[in-house]
């Protein structure tokens, strides 16, 4: 089921539009040009536990589509890792960016199916 959203931008005035099943809404986006609105999917994270430092966040991906500039969904990704760890971690960390590859694969997968069904 396909939501209608409205939008007051301050190029265009109130914009009206659908909004994807798969968007979380539009809370904060305010004060903005057309352009500027985006959907964004739920947000992806990963992450690993290391013994010297506790818990390392590795990077957050999601879906977004700025429908007024893209043609299509991208995904949106943040890279978090770093720092200097003991080597006894490394083995952690290297599991945990192969958790954070399959991620990002899991949702550019996702964001390629939802652009198959627009274009």
């Amino acid at each position: 089921m396909t939501r209608t959203v409205t939008l007051e931008t301050i190029d265009y005035g109130p914009v009206t539009f659908d909004e994807p099943p798969w968007c979380v809404g539009h809370h904060g986006q305010h004060e903005i040009y057309r352009t500027d609105i985006v959907h964004n999917s739920v947000r992806v994270k990963s992450g690993t536990s290391t013994e010297t430092k506790g818990w390392l966040p590795m990077l957050t991906v999601h879906i977004a589509w700025a429908p007024f500039r893209e043609l299509v969904p991208v995904i949106s990704l943040v890279l978090d890792a770093e720092g200097d760890f003991q080597a006894e971690d490394g083995r952690r960390i290297s599991e945990g960016l192969v958790t954070a590859a399959m991620r990002i694969e899991a949702v550019a997968a996702e964001a390629i199916r939802l652009r198959d069904g627009i274009v």
